[in-house]
């Protein structure tokens, strides 16, 4: 084993210990641990220990040990989004008319949208999207959808952890850079049911997008629909912005969301 990858043993053996577990027919005792896998006991009770604290083992009344509902958390999250990219992409397959679009799927981070999930037009769009990009999220169509989306006391919250003293500077001339600004486009959004960006990530880009619930009516995400400036005169705004709409709500629909729907056609 190199020296690089002996710098964290215990987090190694916390690993190890959770393997056994998981892979055990009932609970093992501390000395089955320290037996199974070769450690000291002194070791062993250390780290069932601090496990045990932080949730990621259980101990039963026979002092056995079973993994802990943290993980659950864990894997709900992970699964969550598995969830998410593989429904973005099922409806992707059934909309043969976005085609030429640039289609994104992002989640809300912060004062940042994470990409999730992307399907790239052949058309040129002079920016690229790439899983796993981060963007300010008062500059992008996706992220302002997602703000829009949320209730006022969430939103208020938000401004409260991201102050404008924290905002990125611009990345076009086009790019929000006040708090009054956003507040006016965020009631926008929430009128006409999708968010744009008009050249506020990129000049010569734009983006139409809306928000994706979950089953609890929750906003959980947003998708985009990207094209250059120069493809706009074939379409209206209204357009573009129902397209984005009408494949956000029905991403919702297959995370079981059972809200109001609208007729985006």
């Amino acid at each position: 084993m190199s020296k690089s990858q002996d710098t964290v043993p215990a987090l190694r053996r916390a690993v190890r210990i959770l393997d056994m577990v998981k892979a055990s027919s009932r609970p093992p005792l501390a000395a089955d641990v320290a037996r199974q896998l070769d450690l000291p006991r002194s070791t062993v009770h250390g780290l069932l220990a601090v496990m045990v604290e932080l949730g990621l083992l259980e101990k039963n009344a026979s002092q056995g040990y079973r993994l802990g509902t943290r993980l659950l958390d864990w894997a709900g999250d992970v699964t969550e989004k598995r969830d998410l990219v593989t429904e973005f992409y099922h409806v992707l397959e059934n909309r043969a008319d976005l085609d030429a679009f640039t289609v994104t799927l992002t989640m809300l981070e912060g004062a940042e949208v994470v990409y999730v999930a992307c399907r790239n037009s052949a058309t040129a769009l002079g920016a690229s999207f790439r899983v796993g990009m981060r963007l300010p999220a008062i500059f992008t169509a996706t992220g302002n959808a997602m703000l829009a989306g949320m209730d006022d006391t969430s939103f208020r919250e938000w401004l409260a952890l991201n102050p404008v003293s924290t905002w990125s500077e611009p990345l076009t001339p086009n790019g929000i850079c006040s708090v009054t600004t956003l507040v006016r486009e965020i009631a926008e959004i929430r009128d006409r049911g999708y968010a744009v960006d008009d050249e506020q990530v990129h000049e010569g880009l734009w983006c139409f997008a809306a928000s994706v619930r979950d089953h609890s009516g929750q906003t959980v995400a947003g998708i985009g629909i990207s094209l250059p400036q120069t493809e706009l005169s074939r379409f209206t705004v209204a357009q573009l912005g129902n397209m984005a709409a009408g494949l956000a709500q029905a991403v919702s629909i297959r995370l079981g969301y059972r809200g109001e729907r609208q007729d985006f056609s």
